[in-house]
């Protein structure tokens, strides 16, 4: 029976040398191939990177954000790294995986998520920078490179990006450890009370109300939802700072809008990543029509 890469990578784990190991496919994940493991009565998590990914990711990039904020005590550590895949086993986090309608419902469980948020962001320190406005460039350029889908009036979502961008500089935060891709199945919600943030591919330096924005953006709040959000980060509503959230929804789907477009070309995982990234940005420009918009811009 041909062996397959799962099995190959398992018998390769320097921790589960002569021990037994059952494994099955762990659901979830854009990126990546995902398993549970089960040795002696123990759970992990073995995750395999997806092809194609070493595009966006710098896998030392991430073992080292996984280190930073596992000593801050928000995600598992890694326990061993094989290669040349460059898989990582993982503790698994036994828990709710957070879902936007569960987000949603909560408020305690919002105040959680940006009280994890606050804490990466004043903790951590991580290696590279990744400050949306460039990414987003850098993410045009790879599209174009590899022919990808562009939206007809995409030139002109740049242009707003620019403007936000301007608008930005205004107020502006120091960069701080970001997670990036601040999905609601990232957040798991242990029987402690515990909430876990796992995931950190694409974590890096960045302005921190970005992940703010991103989590919004996910995620169906009201506004008083996104006010509590800024509320509990900053101690008190502050408008400027909720107006910069509000304009990070837009670089949030410019940003993964690109990500999904790029995946279509080269990805063999089973999503429609085409879809995914046509309703991206259909959501830039329905926050871009916003009424409020023109304040955000003025005011942040």
């Amino acid at each position: 029976m041909k062996t397959t890469v799962a099995e190959s990578i398992i018998s390769r784990v320097d921790i589960w040398k002569g021990k037994e190991v059952e494994h099955e496919v762990l659901s979830g994940g854009l990126s990546n191939l995902n398993y549970t493991c089960t040795v002696e009565n123990k759970k992990y998590v073995l995750r395999v990177p997806g092809e194609g990914t070493d595009v966006f990711i710098d896998r030392g990039n991430e073992q080292a954000a996984i280190l930073a904020t596992a000593k801050i005590g928000v995600s598992p550590e890694v326990l061993s790294i094989v290669n040349p895949e460059e898989a990582m086993v993982l503790p698994f986090v036994d828990g709710k995986v957070m879902s936007p309608g569960t987000i949603a419902a909560d408020d305690a469980i919002i105040v959680k998520i940006a009280d994890v948020l606050k804490n990466v962001h004043t903790e951590a320190v991580f290696n590279k920078t990744t400050y949306v406005f460039d990414m987003i460039r850098k993410y045009t350029k790879w599209a174009k490179e590899r022919d990808a889908f562009f939206p007809h009036d995409f030139d002109w979502m740049c242009h707003v990006t620019d403007k936000i961008e301007k608008a930005m500089d205004r107020h502006k935060p120091e960069l701080a450890a970001c997670h990036n891709d601040v999905l609601s199945e990232n957040f798991i919600l242990d029987e402690s009370g515990k909430m876990w943030l796992i995931d950190w591919e694409y974590g890096g330096m960045n302005d921190p109300f970005f992940d703010l924005g991103d989590f919004a953006v996910e995620h169906p709040l009201s506004r008083k939802q996104e006010e509590l959000i800024i509320e509990t980060y900053c101690g008190e509503m502050q408008s400027h700072r909720l107006y910069r959230i509000m304009l990070h929804k837009l670089t949030a789907d410019l940003w993964w809008s690109l990500w999904a477009m790029i995946q279509n070309e080269i990805s063999n995982l089973d999503f429609d990543y085409y879809e995914y990234g046509i309703g991206r940005y259909a959501r830039f420009r329905e926050n871009y029509y916003n009424p409020e918009f023109a304040t955000w811009l003025a005011e942040v």
